[in-house]
């Protein structure tokens, strides 16, 4: 036989026995892989149990006012002439506050005081004369004519006098409201004119709020609202400050602009409060809904704003497998949600990992303790 026909049927023959080995190791290999036993993959699970409600924590945003916040102004009309107080002054009762010039008001009480004196002079000197003329009538040197005529001469003087009087007190009067005096203790929170204004009886001058007594105005729903009693304590936030707070009062209508009533409530008075800060009322709330509590890494995200969640159930072998759910989120409290949906009560619900399985894989359910997800 031809050598070179020989070589090439031992290197077809060789070929042959070499793919006939590989195959049979690929078979071999294939059998060992898909006959071994697939092991569950353990995943950390809480228990789902349903509830007819749940406590939220509602919060209501207000405004932390002044016990008295008020305008002052002069109640006599004049040039501004001193303005002592400054924003942010503390004042006692009485303390000057705004001056205004008193010059014509000084020279209308002199004039005032100098017509009471002559009126008083006149007085004293028709009385005199009316004593005299009643001693002449008694020995009939004058007639009753003559004293009656001195003794009302008398009166009408005693009414003048007593004219001219009201007429002092008065430019007294507006004297002494020239000077602007702090009606209470306040702090001086803004001035409204300036030195120099001509100012019109009642014009603002000063604004004052309460150096104490701070008040916190709170708007809440009309259902809170009628729950709330009046002398009870609550919870306040104050910069990021729990406070406790005694109900004043409740108003009785519906503000339009919020549709809320209002609440207001006193502050303790070593809080140190800055009026017109937020004040957040904390209020618990229970609300009727069924549901349960479920970790926030229990869910994914789903389409038409549902949420998706595995659950661990038995499949026809008792084999624990995962199984895909959707829920809705009710109320999110930290790293919980309260949901409902298609979650049977007591199911044991994947918590973690979600990422690493998919519907329908064995798991095995790892619990952190023995109560499960919720409260």
């Amino acid at each position: 036989m031809n050598p070179n026909i020989l070589k090439s049927l031992w290197g077809v023959a060789l070929a042959i026995g070499l793919t006939l080995a590989g195959t049979s190791l690929i078979k071999a290999n294939k059998e060992t892989t898909t006959s071994a036993e697939r092991v569950p993959m353990p995943v950390a699970a809480v228990t789902y149990r349903q509830q007819p409600n749940f406590t939220r924590d509602a919060n209501y945003l207000g405004v932390v006012r002044a016990g008295t916040d008020s305008v002052v102004g002069f109640e006599v009309a004049g040039v501004l002439t001193s303005l002592t107080a400054t924003e942010g002054m503390r004042v006692a009762p009485g303390d000057v506050l705004a001056q205004l010039g008193t010059d014509r008001r000084q020279a209308r009480l002199d004039a005032a005081a100098a017509a009471l004196s002559r009126v008083m002079a006149e007085r004293a000197q028709a009385e005199a004369r009316a004593e005299r003329i009643a001693a002449l009538v008694e020995d009939g040197s004058a007639s009753q004519q003559d004293y009656d005529d001195a003794r009302f001469a008398t009166q009408a003087l005693q009414a003048a006098e007593n004219t001219a009087a009201a007429q002092k007190q008065s430019a007294q009067l507006e004297l002494n409201k020239s000077t602007l005096k702090a009606p209470y203790n306040a702090v001086v929170a803004e001035r409204l004119a300036q030195t120099g204004a001509v100012v019109a009886p009642g014009t603002p001058v000063l604004r004052l709020v309460t150096a104490s007594g701070r008040e916190a105005h709170i708007g809440v729903p009309s259902d809170v609202a009628r729950r709330l009693q009046i002398g009870s304590t609550h919870t306040l936030l104050l910069q990021g400050q729990q406070v406790i707070a005694r109900l004043r009062s409740v108003r009785e209508d519906l503000d339009p602009a919020t549709l809320t009533v209002g609440a207001v409530f006193d502050l303790p008075d070593d809080v140190t409060s800055v009026v017109g800060e937020s004040a957040v009322l904390q209020v618990a709330e229970t609300v009727t809904s069924d549901g349960g509590w479920l970790p926030v890494t229990a869910l994914l995200e789903a389409s038409r704003g549902l949420w998706d969640v595995l659950t661990i159930t038995p499949d026809e072998q008792g084999k624990p497998r995962a199984g895909r759910e959707s829920v809705e989120i009710l109320y999110t409290r930290g790293n919980e949600v309260f949901v409902r949906g298609t979650l049977p009560d007591n199911v044991a619900v994947v918590a973690s990992g979600l990422q690493r399985i998919s519907p329908g894989d064995l798991v095995e359910a790892i619990f952190p303790d023995a109560a499960g997800a919720g409260s």
